[in-house]
This record gives structure tokens, C-alpha cells and sequence, in this order.
């Protein structure tokens, strides 16, 4: 890009926002506002790359004006910023605001640093073949693989690929799984955390890095919310749906799985917005250091 990025930074503390000015303004043109409302009239008359909304706000919440954000300017990338270990808050922002991370406060200034640097290498990529014309849309039929045992999940996944023209592929274990992903073109990945006694979430965030256009669907009864925030940052999973199943809500998700598919089938050479963040514990990284390298003809299939 030639002109520097901008972030726009809301809160409703002004110390915040002035802490937040002093620390990147030598790298970025920052932009602050304090009212949710400014901020959405600004994102509609402005450019702006990247978003940072604090959760906690009288009138509107992060979650929400994130949500507003997104059907606004979809080509931002949304960060939420909360001292809060809220699970609904997390999830709002994730299925409605599509977030690229989610940091808590107080903030660690590097990383804070290195999620907005993450960002703009995003945003530079993305507005690099902007200008690109798109191509015409391939077949709208998806390719989904299913990492759940539970009946109504399996309902679900089933009446939606039946209703599309979509292909239905299974998997009953991590291994069959791996085998699936490096035999076969997968759009969409719906998964709970356990698969047959094992946990998928290494999988999950080894997919984030080997393959950034799958789009991946948690559908678990769990609810712990530090897990939650590491599923969104470190594999930058597009959607997460509560068990028990509600019908209503998993049917959305996968709808809005499936148009954003299209859309990068549109313009195939446009990356897209997602960067996943490197594992924080060592033993993580060395379950999806291995699992990458399991996952090589997928990630070398992909690279042709």
C-alpha cells in the first residue's frame, strides 16, 4: 500500500485510546472515537484497514458494533479488546463480527504489537490484488467433512448438503481425518473438539496454517472460554455452534460458510483475511508441528 494503514481504536475511556495513539501512531495512522456510533459513521465514510473495539461500552457492545462493522466495511479486519473472560461476548463477536483476534486487556504491548502487525501484512496482501478483476464463480457445490458422532449433527450437516448439492465426506478418527484432508478438496470442516476420545483442537489449528481458505465450524458442548479465545486466535475457526444443536443457528453457519467460499471462488488470487496466530504453549506447538507435517499433500496439493 502506499498510503500508511489505519487503525481505528474504540473505547470509551479516553486514557485508552490516548495510550493506544502514543504507543503506534510512529507506525500506523490511528484513529480513535469513544462513540460506537462516530465509529460506524466513520468506517462508512473512511478507508480503514483494521479495527480495535473494546467489549465493555455503554450503548453498544464490542460484539455488536463489530457485527455492524463487518456488514459496513467488510474488507476490515476486526480485533476485540475486553478485560472480561466472557464466553457469550466471545462467541457474539466470532459468529456476528467475524474477528481476526481477540486480546484481552490490560493488553500485552507486544502482543498487541503483533497482532497489528499480523494485520496490516493482511490488509497489504489483500490490497495488493484489490484492483484484480474476479473471475467467474466455479460450481457453488462444497466439499464438507464432518468430525462429529453426534446424531443431530450429523442431521444437520446431512439435510444442508442434500438441500445444496453439496459433497458429504466422514471421518471417525484423527487418522481417517488426515487421510480425507490429504486425498480430497475440503471447503468446510464441522468438527467437535473430541473425535472417538481424541482432541481435534491441534488439527483445527494445524488446518489454520496449512490451509487458511477451509473454514472450519466448532460444534461442541464445551465452555471454557480461555479455549474458546485460543480457537480464535490460533485457528481462526470461522463459526462456533453450542451443543445441544439449534437447528436455526448451525443452518446459518454453514450458509455463511458456504457464500464466503463463494466469494473467495470468485476471486481465487485475493488471500484472504486470516492469519492464525503460532500455539502459546510448547506442547501445542509440537502436536501441530507434527500434524503439519502429516498434513503434506494437502499443503503441497494446494501450493501447485
Amino acid at each position: 500500500m502506499t498510503q500508511p494503514i489505519r487503525i481505528l481504536f474504540i473505547d470509551d475511556e479516553e486514557r485508552i485510546l490516548r495510550s493506544l495513539a502514543m504507543q503506534f501512531r510512529r507506525h500506523y495512522e490511528v484513529l480513535t472515537e469513544s462513540d460506537p456510533q462516530r465509529a460506524l459513521q466513520r468506517l462508512q465514510d473512511e478507508p480503514v484497514q483494521i479495527v480495535v473495539c473494546d467489549q465493555r461500552m455503554p450503548k453498544m457492545n464490542g460484539a455488536q458494533l463489530l457485527t455492524r462493522a463487518q456488514e459496513i466495511a467488510p474488507q476490515t479486519l476486526r480485533i476485540l479488546l475486553t478485560g472480561y473472560s466472557d464466553l457469550d461476548a466471545a462467541v457474539e463477536a466470532l459468529n456476528g463480527g467475524g474477528i481476526f483476534r481477540y486480546l484481552t486487556k490490560p493488553w500485552d504491548p507486544q502482543e498487541m504489537a503483533l497482532t497489528l502487525r499480523q494485520a496490516a501484512e493482511v490488509a497489504v496482501r489483500q490490497s495488493q490484488v484489490a484492483s484484480l478483476p474476479a473471475s467467474a464463480c466455479p460450481s457453488s457445490a462444497l466439499s464438507v467433512l464432518l468430525l462429529d458422532e453426534a446424531a443431530d449433527t450429523q442431521a444437520c450437516v446431512e439435510a444442508f448438503c442434500q438441500a445444496g448439492g453439496h459433497r458429504l465426506l466422514r471421518a471417525a478418527s484423527l487418522d481417517e481425518a488426515l487421510a480425507q484432508l490429504n486425498a480430497e478438496p475440503v471447503d468446510v470442516l464441522v468438527s467437535d473438539l473430541r473425535l472417538a476420545g481424541e482432541d481435534t483442537a491441534p488439527l483445527l489449528k494445524s488446518l489454520a496454517q496449512a490451509h487458511p481458505r477451509l473454514l472450519s465450524l466448532v460444534v461442541t458442548p464445551f465452555c471454557d472460554t480461555q479455549a474458546l479465545l485460543r480457537l480464535i486466535n490460533e485457528a481462526q475457526i470461522f463459526r462456533y455452534l453450542p451443543k445441544p444443536v439449534r437447528r436455526g443457528l448451525f443452518d446459518k453457519g454453514l450458509q455463511a460458510a458456504a457464500e464466503q467460499v463463494a466469494r473467495w471462488r470468485a476471486q481465487p488470487v485475493v488471500p484472504p483475511a486470516r492469519l492464525a496466530e503460532a500455539p502459546k504453549e510448547a506442547r501445542e506447538r509440537e502436536k501441530v508441528g507434527s500434524l503439519l507435517g502429516l498434513l503434506g499433500r494437502l499443503r503441497q496439493r494446494l501450493t501447485v
